[in-house]
Order: C-alpha cells, then sequence, then structure tokens
C-alpha cells in the first residue's frame, strides 16, 4: 500500500531526492523493494526515478519530530472536520486534500499587522501555480439541484 501511495504522490507532487521516515516495517520493507529495482527500465519508463531515504535511528524516535507534529495538525483537522462520520473513500480522499491545502496555507514566515508588508510565505506558495482557486462550500451548494442531477445520472 505505501508504494501505492509514493507513486501517486509523485504523481500529483514530482519526484522527491530524498524521503525521511522513522523506521517503521512499511518504510523499511518500500526501500528495500525499491532498491531491488533496475532503475535504468524504470527511468526509461518514465516512472519514479531513484530516491535516497534516510531513517532515523531506532533509538532515537524524537529525530522526526518536525514532521510528527504535521501529522498530530492533520489528524486534529480530521476529528474537527469529520467527528464520527463515516465515509465513502472518495469523500475520504477529498477531505484529506482540502485539509492539505489547509496545512499548506499556513505562514512559514512572520505575519505582519502592516498591509505594506509582504505577504508570508507558505508551502502552498512553492506548491502551486494559482493561489485563489476555490471550490465552493458544500453548505452553499443548491440540494435540489444536486438531486435531480443524482436521478439523471442514475444514483441512488
Amino acid at each position: 500500500m505505501f508504494l501505492m501511495a509514493l507513486r501517486r504522490f509523485v504523481a500529483r507532487r514530482g519526484r522527491c531526492t530524498t524521503i525521511y521516515c522513522d523506521n517503521g516495517t512499511n518504510f523499511v520493507g518500500a526501500a528495500n523493494c525499491l532498491r531491488l529495482l533496475d532503475w535504468n527500465k524504470v527511468i526509461k519508463h518514465g516512472a519514479i526515478n531513484n530516491i535516497h531515504w534516510k531513517f532515523n535511528p531506532p533509538t532515537a524516535a524524537w529525530w522526526g519530530g518536525w514532521w510528527e507534529r504535521l501529522i498530530r495538525v492533520m489528524k486534529d483537522l480530521l476529528k474537527r472536520v469529520l467527528g464520527r462520520a463515516l465515509l465513502s473513500q472518495e469523500e475520504m480522499f477529498t477531505v484529506l486534500c482540502d485539509c492539505e491545502s489547509l496545512m499548506n496555507s499556513r505562514p512559514l514566515t512572520y505575519i505582519s499587522e502592516n498591509n505594506k508588508d509582504p505577504v508570508p510565505l507558505s508551502p502552498s506558495m512553492f506548491l502551486q501555480d494559482i493561489q485563489e482557486w476555490r471550490t465552493p462550500d458544500l453548505d452553499s451548494v443548491d440540494q435540489k439541484s444536486l438531486n435531480r442531477r443524482n436521478l439523471k445520472v442514475g444514483g441512488c
């Protein structure tokens, strides 16, 4: 499953040169699998290029504190957004993408109160071309038109 998630990540974001991770069995197994690949064949077919894996020492769990904190932020966001809701896989992917967008819009630099100061940098500024593209919130979508469309498409 991790290798499929890595393929999706590379398809959306592009290949990374280094992956930092703990010594979880999924990550170590994935690194070993990728090490066994014939990279000339992989590169020839335009898939994932060789990625350098950096593992934390097994006895130094605190080394991954900076990404563990981001995992905690994502978990907190999901708890607030979902509560105890049960979602389909497609709905879950959508909520995860919304949370990812929110996390990537957090400022990396100081936020000034002066309007003349530059806009603070955020990860999304480096990841996205168009910054202000939004989809309508579900609360603002007309429920009647959705029901009519669902009947036409043959939904339930």
